[in-house]
């Protein structure tokens, strides 16, 4: 599964349904997730033409150097992730 297409995420939902569809993507998060950072977590995902990214939790907010993103993290107010 290529989680960052999001035409096999769609076939996907048609083919499990929405329940089992979020379970799979919440296991794939805990999956990625590399670190946990003031309660965000961080995880490494495909940012396309800029290369590997490290995502920091639901901020939309990614950087090219996981040390960025884990001081971005710092600054956040404290998240709920495992």
């Amino acid at each position: 599964m290529n989680w960052n297409d999001p035409v096999e995420r769609a076939a996907l939902i048609e083919k499990v349904g929405v329940a089992e569809y979020n379970r799979l993507i919440e296991q794939h998060f805990r999956d990625m997730t590399l670190m946990v950072v003031n309660g965000h977590a961080i995880r490494q995902t495909d940012g396309g033409r800029w290369g590997l990214l490290y995502q920091v939790g639901n901020t939309g907010i990614a950087y090219g150097s996981i040390a960025q993103a884990e001081a971005y993290a710092k600054t956040l107010p404290r998240g709920n992730a495992p």
